[in-house]
């Protein structure tokens, strides 16, 4: 097997993933927009963690994620005021740290879309730098974001999949000081 954008080193910790309550906001992937201005908003499940010396708050949202570090505040999701697509890729200055996004979308066919969202839940289930969640009814839809130290600062990765398009959104950000 190849690698590819899924790739991560295997877990350590043994945390469950989450089953959300409320059910999957299947859109499509070209429906997500990126923000560095967005607020926090109120996540359906949420963990803090302290990375790098800093503490990062991981939201996941209906259609997306927010990542809280310091004073960037990343969020991807549907939203009602911005439209999608993603960037496929950003820099920026923030505060001192050098910030960087990138996007990538995988359309896949039937057998392996089902295929890569058992390898999305099971790499991501059980880690204690990760915050994961299904949803209910809907086996093939997940969200996931990790976190995890770098040299000069922080990277997470989050992935997002969508089962009526056979979708994956696959991203990677990092904070690194100037």
């Amino acid at each position: 097997m190849q690698a590819n954008a899924l790739d991560f080193p295997r877990p350590v910790w043994k945390v469950p993933m989450l089953e959300l309550a409320r059910p999957h906001a299947d859109v499509r992937a070209d429906a997500l927009a990126f923000t560095l201005d967005e607020p926090g908003r109120e996540p359906q499940a949420q963990r803090v963690r302290r990375v790098a010396g800093m503490e990062v708050d991981l939201r996941l949202l209906g259609s997306g994620h927010q990542v809280l570090a310091g004073t960037v505040v990343e969020t991807v999701a549907q939203l009602d005021d911005l439209d999608g697509p993603l960037p496929y890729q950003l820099r920026r200055e923030v505060s001192g740290w050098s910030y960087g996004f990138t996007a990538d979308v995988y359309r896949r066919d039937y057998a392996d879309f089902t295929r890569a969202v058992d390898f999305l839940r099971r790499y991501l289930s059980g880690r204690d730098d990760t915050l994961a969640a299904g949803f209910p009814g809907q086996p093939d839809a997940l969200s996931g974001v990790m976190i995890r130290q770098v040299r000069r600062g922080l990277e997470w990765r989050a992935w997002h999949t969508f089962p009526v398009t056979r979708q994956i959104v696959s991203t990677r950000s990092r904070m690194l000081i100037g």
